[in-house]
């Protein structure tokens, strides 16, 4: 009788560059298993980006042509709203399965949706009726207030305060510290600046920055 060993399915990260690499350190901290599914490493086309770093996981194949099973699965390691669609359209096409990370200091209230592929990095907080999209990123210290709403693939960068009931579109991106004051809707495809304070509707494809923020482009 031939005996098949099962092997353990395999987490890929897609992408090799900084947020990729804080992904990464998340994942050490639990000896690179989460959710059943081992570290295989990263997809990059770069081969080489991360010879300079001390890490046991290396680049391991390319995006979009490396060779994967059907029960391994993806997480985003990148930022960008535009490439984050890309890769997922990519990949669900191909009916791979991406995991939603929460890091195990992100506060997680009651009542909180959060979509398929979605990163909340440490210390984040999202309080109450929330709702978070596919493959959205809220990164470390962010905090979601009551009612809002995060669209597909937007990207809340470190430390900003999205207020109650704000409304985000999809693929709205937020620099660093980035704050919308309560009720105020963000159209898809917008930037907010890094420090922005945002205290009126953002129109769809509006890059605003400033205290007030101000449509710059």
């Amino acid at each position: 009788m031939k005996i098949v060993i099962k092997q353990e399915p395999k987490l890929y990260i897609l992408g090799a560059g900084g947020f990729a690499r804080e992904i990464y350190s998340y994942l050490e901290k639990t000896a690179y298993s989460c959710q059943s599914y081992q570290l295989a490493g990263f997809l990059d086309d770069r081969k080489n980006c991360l010879d300079t770093f001390n890490l046991e996981h290396q680049v391991v194949g390319t995006i979009k042509t490396t060779q994967l099973n059907d029960e391994d699965v993806l997480i985003i390691g990148v930022a960008g709203c535009i490439i984050k669609k890309e890769l997922y359209d990519y990949y669900k096409n191909l009916k791979h399965k991406f995991l939603t990370f929460v890091h195990p200091t992100a506060i997680i209230g009651h009542d909180v949706i959060i979509g398929e592929g979605s990163v909340i990095a440490p210390y984040a907080m999202a309080t109450t009726n929330v709702n978070i999209g596919t493959c959205a990123t809220i990164n470390a210290h962010a905090t979601l207030g009551h009612d809002s709403s995060i669209g597909e693939f937007c990207t809340l960068s470190a430390h900003c305060d999205i207020t109650g009931e704000v409304q985000l579109g999809e693929q709205v991106f937020l620099g660093t510290s980035a704050v919308v004051i309560p009720q105020v809707v963000v159209e898809s495809n917008s930037i907010i600046g890094a420090g922005s304070v945002v205290i009126k509707k953002v129109s769809a494809g509006t890059t605003v920055f400033g205290n007030p923020a101000k449509k710059i482009k």
